[in-house]
This record gives C-alpha cells, sequence and structure tokens, in this order.
C-alpha cells in the first residue's frame, strides 16, 4: 500500500469517525468532516478527491453549520419560543449532556427544559413556557436529523469521488 492509498484509506477511516460523532447533538461534526475531507484532499493533490468535490463538500458544511439559520427560512420552525427560549435551550442542552450522560437523551431533555425554565422566568405563564418546551423539542429534532444527513451527503461525496478517480477499484 502506498503512501496515498493509505491517507485516503486513514480519511474513509476518520469521515466513518465524523459520521458517528455527527450522532453527538451540539458537535459541529459537519465542520470536522469537510476537514478531514478538505485536507486529505489537499495532501493528495486533488487527485482522488478532485476541487468541485471539495466545493460541494464545503457548500454542505455551511448548510450544515447554519441550519438553524436557513431552515426558518424554509418555513420549517417550531413557533412558541422567544429568543430566551432558544438562549435557554442551548445552555440547557449542555447543562443536560453533562449532568445526564446518557446518549442524546441528556442533550433533548436539557434542552427542552433549558427552553421552558428560560421561557417561564420571562413570562411567568406556563402553557406559554411549556409551548416553548415543545417548540424547542421539534426543533432540536428538525435541526438534528438535518445534520446528520448532511454529515452522511458529505461522505457520499467523499466517497463517491475516490470511487469515480480510482475507477471502482477501492481506494
Amino acid at each position: 500500500m502506498d503512501a496515498e492509498s493509505s491517507l485516503l484509506t486513514l480519511a474513509v477511516i476518520l469521515m466513518g469517525v465524523g459520521l458517528v460523532v455527527s450522532f453527538v447533538p451540539l458537535v459541529p461534526a459537519s465542520l470536522l468532516m469537510w476537514l478531514i475531507g478538505s485536507i486529505s484532499a489537499y495532501l493528495d493533490n486533488f487527485n482522488r478527491v478532485p476541487v468541485v468535490s471539495v466545493i460541494v463538500m464545503t457548500v454542505l458544511m455551511i448548510l450544515g453549520s447554519t441550519n438553524e439559520l436557513w431552515l426558518p427560512l424554509l418555513g420549517i420552525r417550531a413557533a412558541g419560543g422567544s429568543c430566551w427560549s432558544s438562549i435557554g435551550a442551548f445552555i440547557g442542552g449542555i447543562v443536560g449532556t453533562i449532568v445526564i450522560p446518557i446518549p442524546i437523551v441528556g442533550t433533548i431533555v436539557g434542552y427542552v427544559l433549558g427552553a421552558l425554565l428560560f421561557e417561564l422566568a420571562r413570562l411567568r405563564e406556563l402553557a406559554r413556557a411549556v409551548q416553548a418546551g415543545r417548540s424547542a423539542f421539534k426543533s432540536f429534532f428538525i435541526n438534528y436529523l438535518v445534520q446528520v444527513s448532511i454529515c452522511f451527503a458529505m461522505f457520499a461525496v467523499f466517497v463517491g469521488s475516490l470511487w469515480i478517480t480510482g475507477g471502482g477499484s477501492g481506494i
């Protein structure tokens, strides 16, 4: 196995790890996947992963990193929360991840409770605070699914480039 094949094999393995990491909430997995793909393409002089593939991965990384900004523009949002509930959800997600170390569960519980508590403190109205919690729950899952899907798309672009430029003969 030559150095080029070793580099690309390592990149595929690291991107596979990136896919696993994409299931961990609050981790910028699309950025991690992009770094692995772009650096390995550069080190290989863009022979097996051409510049166009890196551009596609860059667009996907930007979409994955900013999905909380552009999803509402498409009408995909969860109504019922304010800026304070968003801040509470973020803080709660981090705290929940630390306090309840069960994968994904702690993050979701903290995210929803954070939104609910911040909104309750702001409005002093339980019904609206509960609505903010529901909104946070829906928003979390939509953003999570988009992030994971984008990571899988980045992996497909990378491996597809290797397949096409290698004639389908493996890495």
